[in-house]
């Protein structure tokens, strides 16, 4: 065989976790084998790459069961929505911003609707003002990531929660 060629190393982990050092592939494959287990690389950007010797179906099932786990305990953001009317009043203004404000607390998305009856749909403007009035209301709370989007009768943003 060719001397003046070294084979390619990899840093070998055994079956119980041990480091057993840097080995030429050819061997690393052996020991695997020799073990009756499988060689997987684990790190490839390392130099040498790391590779592990253990059982591959086994690997990928704990795998696949962290992977369901993690999805089970991470937070769903539901989406709660908040309509308003052009006309309403300083409290009843300032109880649906509460409510809001506790809806984001709580990790919830936020769509703020206001909503257009009969002629008032004329009259846009009083729809973004109101929509600016509850923006400076919820600054420190949440922030904008839908800006005002008028569609048919109702015109919205959305607001997420600051975390």
């Amino acid at each position: 065989m060719n001397e003046g060629i070294a084979a390619p190393l990899v840093r070998l982990i055994g079956a119980d976790g041990r480091h057993i050092g840097e080995k030429p592939v050819a061997e690393a494959i052996e020991a695997a084998k020799a073990a009756g287990l499988d060689l997987v690389e684990v790190v490839a950007n390392s130099d040498p790459p790391v590779c592990k010797i253990l059982d591959f179906g086994k690997f990928k099932y704990n795998l696949k069961k962290k992977d369901r786990k993690a999805r089970s305990k991470s937070d769903r953001t539901e989406l709660k929505e908040m309509r308003l009317r052009t006309k309403i009043e300083k409290h009843d203004f300032e109880i649906k911003m509460a409510r809001i404000r506790r809806f984001l607390e709580k990790g919830h998305r936020v769509k703020l609707s206001v909503m257009f009856r009969g002629r008032e749909i004329t009259h846009p403007e009083i729809g973004y003002k109101l929509l600016e009035r509850a923006r400076g209301s919820l600054a420190k709370d949440g922030k904008i990531i839908q800006e005002a989007i008028l569609d048919g009768r109702f015109l919205g943003i959305m607001v997420d929660p600051i975390r």
